[in-house]
């Protein structure tokens, strides 16, 4: 009878710690919001924003602007980031740093102000680069070639990357919660690696 006890005592004990683990696991992800505005303090629609940790910037999670400049990033894990801010013909601006920890797990970042780039230009040669992500009426368009995300990446780490796209521990992909989401790969349509629900 006392061994019984020991053991239904042990099964239980066992229990709240495997309870206790999903409970920490569960809560080791945050979120963040960053609004982007002009020098009149209006809301820059499309600028690029970026989630980089801070100790190595590496480039975390991407989104663009909304029309009111606000950027949200939810499922970030703990850390330490910045977020760094671009735009065609703007200067590139960072955030202070900040942590995201298990006391602190939202956090809203100071409005970033872009400014006009701005001086005078002597002989200039223009290459053609095209941006990391361009928004488009019907769709999201990520292009990894010359860019240091692609680097050693899967193209399922550059799609946990890129905006309102969310890839689940079983590798599916969903974009903002919606179904029935396409992925084109040199815009020809493909399911073949991925999916997608």
């Amino acid at each position: 009878m006392q061994f019984l006890a020991k053991d239904y005592y042990m099964k239980r004990l066992y229990l709240c710690a495997v309870i206790l683990c999903f409970a920490v696991a569960s809560q080791g992800q945050g979120s963040v919001k960053v609004t982007i505005v002009n020098d009149k303090q209006a809301g820059i629609e499309n600028a690029t924003v970026e989630v980089i940790r801070k100790k190595d910037s590496s480039l975390v999670k991407a989104a663009i602007a909304d029309r009111n400049g606000l950027a949200e990033f939810e499922n970030i894990h703990l850390g330490e980031y910045l977020v760094r801010v671009s735009m065609v013909n703007f200067s590139t601006e960072y955030s202070q740093s900040f942590s995201l920890s298990t006391d602190q797990t939202a956090v809203t970042i100071p409005a970033i102000m872009l400014l006009p780039k701005t001086g005078q230009l002597g002989g200039v040669t223009v290459t053609a680069r095209k941006p990391f992500i361009q928004k488009l009426s019907d769709r999201i368009v990520v292009n990894v070639e010359n860019s240091i995300v692609s680097a050693g990446s899967s193209a399922l780490d550059v799609l946990e990357r890129s905006p309102g796209v969310n890839v689940s521990n079983d590798d599916i992909i969903s974009l903002r919660g919606r179904s029935g989401v396409i992925i084109m790969i040199d815009g020809k349509p493909t399911r073949a690696a991925f999916s997608c629900h």
